[in-house]
């Protein structure tokens, strides 16, 4: 691998980093617009700019690639970059004035005011004044569809919406219009973006608030929100993402980059709006007994006394959750899996499979088998399993699933049903448990690629409202002789 030095300090990389990525690796700072490691380099913002050793004039780090070393000398110093020189600074602070001189200072009203990469680079690196005297430009207001509303008075033009739509969605319907003083992102005549699925991307994307969703736009200030790593339950890819939430309730999910994968940088807005449902209001629901509120201690005996016990496990939820519900069922090979939720391939890159169910490939390490139901039935319908206990989330289970549960529900002499709300299957079961939502939790899934993604608890549960290893501890619990 050739040798560079930034700084004077010396590293070793491969053939074809860019500058910016191997400042990075060293813990230095570059600021930058335009780039993205996911979006192709296009050095339109020339805040990346560096000081390479040999060369007339300043080069952008994010369009510099270190070259290979020289055949006849490999151990030489390839590139000598430097950050912080004088001409660097200068040129900083020259591309922020030159930014902000059309940015409207509307800060106060901006959601993207405590995250804006403008106001960090402008403290951190510009000039603290302002020459400009004329009048700003002013752009009319425009919606890109129902999920997208443009503000082109902030846009810094750094193209990074428009490369995604071509790059990434490839729906292309973002572009570049009235090349000048006049430019301006916008949308193709006739166009919105409203057909495409991974819209609310352009939001993360946007490096100044120019681009906001309008299902957040002006709800919260973001400095009031605390952000809690945890994974989107849309499909078994499990991809991670950040909880931003405050006074516990959900106010938005955002995509959870991991450092080395290229494919965790987007989430499809079927994900992305997914939290309201998370959102709880009104009382907590109770623990039922033949649709009547009923205490632990009695669902438990009526279990305990049912006879052999068969599980059924939906794989959407965490692995501790699944290891402890298997502990009820009376033999391993009464553990069964549900859950047949399925999606459509929109990006195979970034969708590499179909399957919608978070946890299948965990559940089913854990001696949970899918596709057995029918073999369930039979044993129940015989005689042989007495009593069926169901985790359930209504979401991810078909029509036809959701009818062959009942079946099984209304086959067995008792059932208990888990779930985080009664659905109609639920209420059908003998008894019924309130169980915590995965942002009431903390656990774990292996997703399909065989990758173990934690997440993190990010609400308080209601009180009365239990984890699914702790309901299932105290079903298993013997009681206390009187």
């Amino acid at each position: 691998m050739p040798t560079i030095k930034i700084n004077d300090v010396e590293m070793s990389v491969n053939p074809g980093t860019l500058v910016l990525d191997a400042c990075r690796s060293l813990g230095i700072d570059i600021p930058h617009y335009c780039y993205h490691p996911a979006l192709s380099p296009v050095a339109t913002c020339r805040m990346c700019l560096v000081d390479i050793k040999g060369q007339p004039k300043l080069a952008t780090s994010c369009t510099t690639t270190v070259p290979p070393a020289p055949k006849d000398n490999p151990n030489a110093v390839v590139m000598e970059v430097f950050t912080n020189t004088p001409a660097v600074a200068d040129a900083r602070a020259g591309v922020m004035e030159f930014l902000l001189i059309n940015h409207p200072l509307d800060c106060p009203i901006c959601d993207q005011a405590g995250e804006c990469k403008l106001q960090d680079y402008s403290y951190a690196y510009g000039s603290g004044d302002s020459r400009m005297a004329e009048v700003k430009r002013r752009y009319r207001y425009e919606d890109l569809g129902a999920k997208i509303v443009i503000d082109k008075n902030r846009c810094i033009h750094c193209t990074r919406c428009v490369r995604f739509t071509r790059e990434i969605s490839g729906g292309g319907e973002l572009t570049v219009a009235n090349r000048g003083s006049r430019l301006e992102v916008t949308t193709f005549t006739g166009k919105s973006m409203d057909q495409n699925p991974y819209a609310g991307n352009v939001v993360d994307l946007c490096p100044v608030g120019a681009l906001t969703s309008r299902d957040f736009r002006f709800r919260k200030r973001v400095w009031y929100l605390k952000s809690v790593p945890s994974i989107s339950r849309h499909s078994a890819l499990g991809s991670p993402i950040w909880i931003d939430h405050e006074g516990n309730q959900i106010h938005r999910f955002r995509p959870r980059p991991l450092p080395g994968k290229e494919t965790t940088h987007f989430i499809s807005d079927e994900e992305r709006y997914a939290y309201p449902r998370y959102n709880r209001s009104g009382k907590a629901p109770l623990p039922t007994l033949k649709g009547a509120p009923a205490s632990l201690d009695a669902i438990r005996e009526a279990l305990q006394a049912a006879g052999p016990v068969a599980v059924i496990g939906q794989g959407t939820f965490g692995c501790d959750a699944a290891q402890r519900l298997g502990d009820l069922a009376t033999s391993e090979g009464l553990r069964y899996g549900s859950g047949d939720k399925t999606i459509p391939i929109v990006l195979p890159k970034y969708q590499t499979s179909a399957d919608g169910i978070l946890n299948r490939r965990g559940f089913s390490e854990r001696g949970f088998r899918f596709g057995a139901l029918e073999e369930l039935l039979g044993k129940v319908q015989s005689g042989e399993v007495k009593a069926v206990v169901l985790l359930h989330d209504a979401a991810f289970s078909s029509v036809r699933e959701s009818e062959l549960l009942g079946q099984l529900l209304g086959a067995s002499t008792f059932s208990l049903a888990l779930e985080v709300e009664a659905s109609p299957l639920g209420r059908a079961a003998t008894a019924w448990l309130p169980i915590a939502s995965f942002a009431e939790e903390s656990d774990f899934i292996v997703n399909h690629d065989g990758e173990l993604r934690r997440y993190q608890k990010a609400l308080q549960a209601p009180k009365g409202v239990r984890t699914v290893p702790t309901w299932a501890k105290d079903l298993i619990a013997v009681p206390a002789a009187v």
